[in-house]
């Protein structure tokens, strides 16, 4: 089988995450180019591809003729036009979380990846991760009974991160609950199915953003499983960065992915533990390892769609619901004041 022809669009913090799945991934794809209007930003990140010559556009709209598949990995306004330029060029997306700041803007992009015959997946690493599916296959085990409730948090301190287009909401889409929750809400719903209500309140603790900088929501799902969520950016002391936590009729499973280095300025080389531990008539740990945010199940999965023509864990549709859910408890804080 050929190799696919990839183009990287963006190329902010999250792009190494992306490049070093690609370089894993050399078997299956080639990158042509790589663009963002700071060509030294495109530069920088096309010599950490291994092996190939890489062009460092300023325009992405110069290399979409010579490529099958694009990573998009921009500022969360520039999803709908660059996803939509790319849909009508003929390129499968893969397109970094959020899907799009409005439910107009993603039913276009769904609409054009269907006209097109396309492709299009929204980055949500967390589901993809080892560890994360090993949690979801020893709930649905039943070895540790029914599950009732799921409850996450997740732990940040991104004072030296939150700036320019972070702080506003026309270009942010809103706050932490809508940015960065869904890492988190994603796998909750993933789990335990559709929700029947969600509810969310948010504050300012500190950070100069127009959106809340920390916010905390409570579900109900269909099938009775109730669930939680707490997320902050302006942690003091985050102590452990992403823990969610199943209640069963047995024990309790938790999941921990904790960052051992500083994740903002380390980036992709930052070690990393993750852990599944049970708490129940016998208490031990399921899952030690040194798994942190490597993106290459993700973006195999990408090119194992393409290939096979199988849907997306995380297409369009999957994540407009995701959206939909969102704004719903948005809406609801937003009238009564919440937010």
């Amino acid at each position: 089988m050929a190799k696919h022809q990839l183009g990287i669009i963006g190329c902010g913090w999250v792009a190494p995450f992306h490049v070093h799945a690609l370089n894993r991934l050399s078997h299956r794809v080639e990158v042509k180019w790589v663009a963002d209007p700071e060509v030294g930003r495109a530069e920088e990140i096309a010599a950490q591809i291994h092996g190939q010559a890489v062009d460092a556009l300023t325009d992405y709209h110069d290399g979409l003729n010579r490529v099958d598949s694009v990573s998009i990995l921009v500022p969360h306004h520039l999803h709908h036009p660059i996803t939509m330029d790319a849909l009508k060029a003929g390129c499968h997306v893969l397109l970094e979380k959020p899907f799009a700041i409005n439910l107009a803007e993603a039913d276009e992009m769904i609409a054009a990846a269907e006209a097109a015959d396309r492709v299009l997946m929204v980055a949500y690493p967390h589901r993809y991760r080892k560890s994360t599916r090993k949690f979801k296959q020893l709930i649905d085990s039943g070895v540790y009974g029914k599950l009732f409730m799921l409850d996450a948090m997740m732990d940040e301190d991104q004072r030296a991160y939150i700036s320019g287009w972070l702080t506003k909401k026309s270009t942010l889409g809103g706050g932490v609950f809508f940015s960065a929750s869904p890492h988190m809400l994603d796998v909750m719903l993933w789990i335990g199915g559709e929700v029947q209500s969600i509810s969310m309140v948010g504050t300012h603790a500190g950070l100069e953003m127009e959106g809340e900088d920390t916010a905390v929501s409570i579900i109900k799902f269909k099938n009775g499983i109730v669930g939680s969520t707490r997320h902050t950016w302006f942690s003091p002391k985050p102590r452990t960065w992403y823990t969610m936590k199943a209640f069963c009729e047995k024990a309790i499973l938790t999941l921990t992915v904790n960052p051992l280095g500083d994740l903002a300025e380390e980036g992709h080389r930052c070690p990393w533990q993750s852990r599944i531990e049970v708490a129940g008539a016998v208490d031990e740990v399921l899952l030690d390892t040194a798994e942190g945010l490597d993106f290459t199940e993700e973006v195999a999965h990408f090119f194992d769609c393409i290939d096979t023509g199988i849907p997306c864990q995380t297409d369009g549709k999957t994540v407009r619901a995701l959206m939909s859910v969102l704004f719903d408890a948005i809406g609801k804080a937003e009238a009564e004041g919440a937010v």
